[in-house]
């Protein structure tokens, strides 16, 4: 299951964000500060994936299994346009 970048959407699985990351990039990356393929980059428009994420992430609190399976359960509901 992946996680989201709140602010540009990219994907990451679960397992790299709790266990690769450093801190300060877990931090950014929980905090919608950004993530190593946005961080410091401008963002022309947010994908829905990435406000979705946002949106989640603040009704499920630290909960990230329920982030990564309410992200996959939308990617699997919405298909095609999840990823636009």
């Amino acid at each position: 299951m992946d996680l989201y970048c709140k602010r540009c959407g990219a994907p990451y699985d679960i397992f790299y964000v709790t266990d690769e990351m450093t801190d300060e990039e877990k931090k950014d990356f929980h905090s919608g500060k950004g993530c190593q393929s946005c961080k410091g980059k401008e963002i022309e428009k947010t994908p829905f994936r990435a406000r979705l994420a946002s949106e989640l992430g603040t009704i499920l609190g630290d909960d990230i299994d329920g982030l990564a399976s309410e992200m996959e359960d939308a990617e699997y509901m919405m298909g095609g346009e999840f990823w636009e």
